[in-house]
């Protein structure tokens, strides 16, 4: 027995005639009196009397109907409670966050955008981007570092050049760009060690063929401020040094190499 043939008989019951229950389920209706047969020795008894071309149910059809019906109505809401879940489901994005500051604007966009769907964030190290997208843990990662394995897709959504935040009586102030060797022997301020943002500065003046001398560690709302004190320069993102609030005090200077 299986939920077709359940099916077959509900619309049998309901239309009285194998024709139009046939053409209702848009089946042969050979095979539909082959499937209400098949059921009727399953169950034991005869399920119709047949009149004709008609045929109706009789007593052991009726109380049959009745847990059939219930059966179906179970199945139905069974479904419907999967597509539910689902549908929430959907709903839900598990977003992985390298960087806190590079996420935050998006995911204020996103929630005006989609306001009932909900999203599930968990702060993951660069080192372990892989891994928590290969486990499925999260469906996506916003990071500032472009991964090239095998079977992930990565996609620039945004791009901010780095520019040197310096103080406005500083000898680089003036210029319209400079390549980030000439900055070399000056300290540094940046995020503590172990923050991504630290990581591509790092890589950053590597590249340009030196080692900042990281001397004041604060988070990128302060690296504006410590430069307008003289205490330090510091590689900044064209978006956040837009924000500064220190005017004249505090030159903001575009490198051109390295990009």
């Amino acid at each position: 027995m299986d939920l077709v043939q359940l099916k077959y008989f509900a619309a049998v019951a309901e239309a009285g005639h194998l024709t139009n229950a046939a053409k209702k389920l848009n089946v042969a209706q050979p095979a539909l009196s082959v499937s209400i047969a098949r059921l009727e020795k399953e169950v034991g008894v005869p399920l119709f009397d047949r009149v004709g071309r008609s045929i109706y149910l009789n007593k052991f059809g009726e109380i049959y109907l009745s847990y059939v019906e219930q059966a179906l109505d179970m199945m139905r809401k069974g479904q419907q409670a999967v597509d539910k879940y689902s549908e929430k489901l959907e709903d839900v994005l598990n977003l992985g966050v390298v960087s806190k500051p590079l996420a935050w604007n998006m995911l204020e966009s996103f929630k005006e955008r989609y306001p009932d769907s909900q999203i599930r964030q968990t702060e993951i190290s660069a080192e372990h981007m892989e891994e928590e997208l290969r486990k499925g843990t999260v469906d996506y990662v916003i990071s500032s570092r472009l991964t090239l394995a095998p079977g992930l897709v990565c996609e620039v959504f945004r791009e901010d050049p780095v520019v040197l935040a310096v103080p406005a009586t500083h000898p680089l102030a003036g210029r319209k760009w400079i390549r980030l060797k000439e900055a070399q022997g000056e300290r540094f301020a940046c995020l503590p060690a172990g923050y991504e943002y630290r990581t591509l500065v790092e890589e950053m003046c590597r590249d340009a063929g030196f080692t900042p001398d990281v001397a004041v560690e604060c988070f990128h709302c302060h690296m504006a401020g410590v430069a307008a004190s003289g205490k330090a320069v510091a590689l900044m993102v064209e978006n956040r040094a837009a924000q500064s609030t220190y005017g004249e005090r505090v030159k903001f200077v575009p490198i051109r190499d390295p990009v």
